[in-house]
């Protein structure tokens, strides 16, 4: 009888830890309807070509962000640079879409005039025009 019953015991424990086994097994999936394309993308000490509407732009910066399809954010000391002009700044923000690129922080600016220093800058590169806030100092090649 007590064979029967021992027997009875550890056929149990075996169901019971086997149940056990299932919840961890389902618990630990991850579901399918997870999308994966809203996830953000960084890389470190980047740099790349993007070709635009209004020609070939070298972008660069210490870490890129990809917000979405449509916006990346340059984080840390970054660059802009086309036939142009060299943008030199930091914190980035590129909206690929629109071609309007953007930054709250210092910024510098070469072009074939001269150097200028701003506050901050808003770039709308399908009208060729940036935009300069804050106080602006322009030194004129000679």
């Amino acid at each position: 009888m007590t064979r029967n019953f021992s027997s009875k015991i550890i056929n149990a424990l075996i169901i019971f830890v086997i149940i056990i086994q299932f919840f961890i097994y389902f618990l630990n999936q991850k579901p399918l309807t997870e999308n994966y394309s809203k996830k953000t993308i960084t890389v470190e000490n980047f740099s790349s070509i993007v070709l635009s509407n209004s020609g070939i732009t070298k972008i660069g910066s210490e870490k890129l962000n990809k917000i979405d399809d449509n916006n990346i954010y340059l984080e840390g000391k970054s660059y802009l640079e086309n036939k142009e002009y060299k943008i030199y700044g930091k914190d980035i923000k590129i909206n690929l879409n629109e071609e309007i690129s953007n930054s709250n922080e210092p910024v510098e600016v070469i072009n074939k005039m001269g150097l200028l220093k701003a506050q901050s800058f808003k770039n709308y590169d399908n009208d060729g025009k940036i935009f300069f806030e804050g106080e602006v100092e322009f030194v004129i090649n000679k």
